[in-house]
């Protein structure tokens, strides 16, 4: 039998020498542009070893962890408020989300507030967790549960057209964070998990700030959701633009005036999985199901 590639992925399956990963693992793209979910895989060099595992060696080695957390600081001061919230961490209260929201919180003094995109269906331990991570860890949440006709109409979409049912909610929880930080005029978006580090190309670990092309667009009605326009969403499953604005990305304009407003990665400070574990397991409110 002949093998057979989908979505723009290699035909010869390759795995990282390292860690395993095959070149399989699609890069992200930018979801509201995607008509036909044609992606490229995770790159490899030429000794087999993934771009993940050279960012790694490279945190693990050619970083100055210290350096980074003083221009953290800096930039936390410019923007920390004496009243309301001074920055905001999309998050599910897993291990990054949490991570980072306690850390802005509890020793760089800022007050977060915290925005989640409600997924399709909870998991029992992934509700407590989110639950905990609230009541327990102390922290103000906006949690967005979208129009679940519409969700259930995109979704389906997404399978038919795409093969790709996650699209819906990767698209809102790229736009919930910039609509919610415009709306409480919060100049500061940090997220908890640096994306670019396995799932964009690798030099977009260069810059610390989200590219905007992810969250924005200059035009709006070039979207589409589900491999459709948003036009023939709304005529052909009779719905309004109301009903699509919290998928819809932003306007790039009015991102653009904002001046003040950043979209930092975690690139300032030095994450792994171990200690992002330790510490929620500790902040008593992670809990682990084997």
């Amino acid at each position: 039998m002949n093998n057979r590639s989908f979505y723009g992925l290699p035909e010869k399956v390759q795995f990282c020498k390292k860690c395993v990963i095959s070149n399989q693992r699609p890069n992200s793209v930018v979801e509201f542009k995607n008509k036909k979910n044609i992606k490229t895989g995770i790159s490899f060099d030429k000794n087999g070893v993934c771009s993940a595992c050279n960012f790694t060696d490279k945190k693990n080695e050619n970083i100055d962890w210290e350096k980074r957390e003083k221009n953290l600081k800096k930039i936390l001061s410019k923007y920390r408020k004496k009243n309301g919230y001074d920055c905001l961490v999309p998050g599910s209260g897993g291990k990054d989300s949490g991570y980072v929201s306690h850390l802005l919180k509890y020793k760089y003094g800022m007050n977060p507030l915290t925005v989640t995109w409600a997924p399709h269906i909870y998991t029992e331990i992934g509700w407590r967790n989110f639950e905990q991570w609230i009541h327990t860890g102390g922290l103000d949440n906006i949690l967005f549960t979208p129009n679940g006709k519409l969700h259930r109409t995109l979704t389906k979409i997404s399978f038919l057209n795409l093969l790709h049912p996650f699209q819906p909610f990767i698209v809102g929880q790229r736009a919930i964070a910039p609509r919610i930080a415009t709306k409480f005029n919060i100049p500061l978006i940090i997220y908890g998990e640096n994306a670019a580090e396995y799932g964009h190309t690798i030099n977009e670990n260069n810059n610390p700030l989200m590219s905007p092309k992810f969250f924005s667009t200059k035009n709006v009605n070039d979207t589409y959701l589900g491999g459709l326009k948003i036009n023939k969403i709304m005529r052909e499953f009779n719905f309004k633009i109301n009903d699509l604005e919290p998928y819809l990305p932003s306007d790039r304009k009015e991102i653009n005036k904002k001046k003040n407003q950043s979209f930092l990665h975690e690139l300032f400070y030095e994450m792994g999985s171990t200690r992002e574990f330790l510490l929620c397991i500790r902040a008593h409110w992670f809990q682990i199901k084997f």
